[in-house]
Parts: C-alpha cells; sequence; structure tokens
C-alpha cells in the first residue's frame, strides 16, 4: 500500500514539477515574441491569433518547453519512487503526451509540432534511465 502511494505522489510531484519547467520556458517565448500590445491570456481569441502570427522559429522553444515537461517530470518522479521508477516516469509522460494532444487540438500550431507526441514517452524514459543509473552506480542522488 505504502509503495502505491508513493508512486501516486511520484507521478503528482512529477507531472507539477514538469508543468512548472513548461511554464517557464514558454514564458521565455513570450520574452522574445511578445504579445501584441493590450493582448491578455484572459482573451482566447487573441491569443490565437497572436499565435497563427508567430513565426515557425516560435515553436521551437515550445517543443523544448512540452519535451522539458516530460524530462523533468520523468526524472523527478523516478527520484521520488525509488521503486517502478521507470514505470512512475511513463506515466508522467503519458499525461503530458495526453494534455500536448488536447493543447495542440485547441491552439492552432504547426503541423510539424505533431511531432512531439511520441516525444513525450521518449524524454520521460531517458529522465527515468538517468535517475537508475545513477542509483545503479550508488551515488549520493536521495536514497
Amino acid at each position: 500500500m505504502v509503495r502505491i502511494l508513493i508512486a501516486i505522489v511520484a507521478v503528482i510531484v512529477g507531472v507539477i514539477v514538469g508543468g512548472a519547467v513548461n511554464w517557464g520556458i514558454g514564458n521565455l517565448n513570450v520574452m522574445f515574441f511578445p504579445m501584441p500590445e493590450g493582448v491578455t491570456w484572459q482573451d482566447t481569441d487573441a491569443i490565437i491569433a497572436w499565435i497563427k502570427m508567430l513565426p515557425q522559429q516560435a515553436f521551437i522553444l515550445v517543443l523544448l518547453a512540452h519535451l522539458s515537461q516530460s524530462f523533468v517530470g520523468g526524472f523527478v518522479a523516478a527520484l521520488i519512487a525509488k521503486q517502478n521508477m521507470m514505470c512512475v516516469a511513463m506515466v508522467v509522460g503519458a499525461i503530458s503526451m495526453l494534455a500536448g494532444i488536447a493543447n495542440m487540438l485547441m491552439i492552432p500550431a504547426p503541423a510539424w509540432l505533431w511531432i512531439e507526441m511520441p516525444l513525450y514517452l521518449v524524454t520521460a524514459y531517458f529522465g527515468a534511465k538517468i535517475v537508475m543509473n545513477m542509483r545503479s552506480h550508488n551515488t549520493n542522488v536521495c536514497c
């Protein structure tokens, strides 16, 4: 029972920390490609119009933000879990991927950005793999 609770907490914390990383990198994008004067995050139509005007380069940072969410979230979840590290990391990756799919369906983005969907799972996998390798080498990570 305790293992299950730890796994649930690991996934929740991984999703939250990964989401914070995504948000932070996403805010960098707004610094490089500022919103038009008078547009706020509450004005959905204006935000969608702004996104449609963004150059393709703006979406590279979006891709980095989304995949960082999955990687960092998977890494953190694996750190917390100690057991079933790959499982919790992949759950974080799957949740991130589902959120990414919802995001792509709601917000207009270039079609090439769909490439990130399977990469959510790949980056979460590598996040867990790093933790597993650190633990197998008996480093003082947090165990």
